[in-house]
């Protein structure tokens, strides 16, 4: 069984993520979860989408529900052919293929949205255009005062920058007949060079880890650049906080590796129905596409 991974980014997250968190606060990853996501061990805390989507709770939250993940399913699973992960996703596929540990990430998480939240004052957001072509996308978003951050297919892209930029582009982009606007749960100009403090301190604190080999590769969410140790996973890192990211190329890369299945770990299934629409021809599902982990582990013995 060649099989591939594929981590989720922010704005799937919900009520049911934080719960699955909050079960795992008994295990090893317990101190750390509760120290880097305030309020967890409050049965009764209110949450709500807004409270999801701010950086400090999202970013180690949604870590440690991919660790939790991942740690149940790891002794299950043959040995990944790769992994790669989408923004936040690319800290869970570097940690699970060895570059750090889950306990240190949830930290190291942590760190990286207070990093990117101290990089810039104001409202911000993320706008998915789907349905224009990408040129046109950039020279709107670039007039709004925006950027394109991350390319998940040829017409389907995400742009990001201050939110009074976005609430006056989305207009211009019905009107050049995009087939689907998306706001996303992420207050953060994420993959912008607003972010560049961001990763020049971020990248300072990753220096501080030593390398090492990789259990298996790591594809770079900038450029489907495969590592196969921790030093250039690490920088990569860093450097797609503040970088675009193509992510249509780490799918593209992911197929022409030829696995027999893809598995999508984290909050929605959003990396599975894009590469599905790329790769009909292999078999993919997200973890929360399962009611168990006996199920993922079944679809995946069984032949899907």
């Amino acid at each position: 069984m060649r099989l591939a991974l594929l981590f989720s980014g922010q704005g799937g997250q919900n009520l049911a993520h934080w719960q699955q968190v909050q079960a795992g606060i008994e295990g090893e990853l317990g101190p750390a979860i509760l120290q880097a996501v305030p309020g967890i061990a409050e049965r009764n805390a209110t949450v709500n989408p807004e409270k999801l989507a701010k950086n400090k709770i999202a970013q180690p939250l949604i870590f440690a529900q991919q660790m939790l993940l991942w740690g149940s399913l790891q002794s299950c699973l043959p040995r990944p052919i790769c992994a790669a992960g989408y923004s936040l996703g690319e800290m869970a596929a570097c940690s699970a293929a060895g570059a750090f540990g889950s306990v240190e990430g949830v930290a190291l998480c942590a760190e990286r949205a207070a990093e990117m939240d101290g990089a810039v004052s104001g409202e911000y957001g993320m706008l998915a255009v789907l349905g224009l072509d990408e040129a046109l996308v950039a020279t709107l978003a670039g007039e709004a005062g925006l950027a394109v951050a991350i390319r998940n297919a040829p017409r389907h892209l995400v742009i990001a920058g201050p939110r009074a930029g976005i609430v006056a582009v989305a207009g211009k982009f019905e009107a050049a007949g995009a087939s689907r606007l998306v706001h996303l749960a992420v207050h953060t100009p994420s993959h912008t060079p607003l972010l560049a403090t961001a990763a020049a301190n971020f990248k300072q604190r990753l220096a501080l880890l030593p390398d090492r080999r990789l259990a298996f590769p790591v594809l770079s969410a900038i450029d489907a650049t495969v590592a196969r140790t921790a030093r250039p996973a690490l920088d990569a890192l860093a450097r797609q906080i503040c970088t675009p990211l193509d992510w249509a190329a780490c799918l593209q890369t992911v197929r022409e590796m030829q696995p027999d299945a893809v598995l999508e770990i984290g909050p929605g299934n959003a990396l599975a129905k894009l590469f599905g629409e790329l790769a009909p021809e292999i078999p993919v599902r997200a973890c929360d596409d399962f009611r168990s982990i006996d199920g993922i582990v079944r679809w995946l013995d069984t032949g899907h």
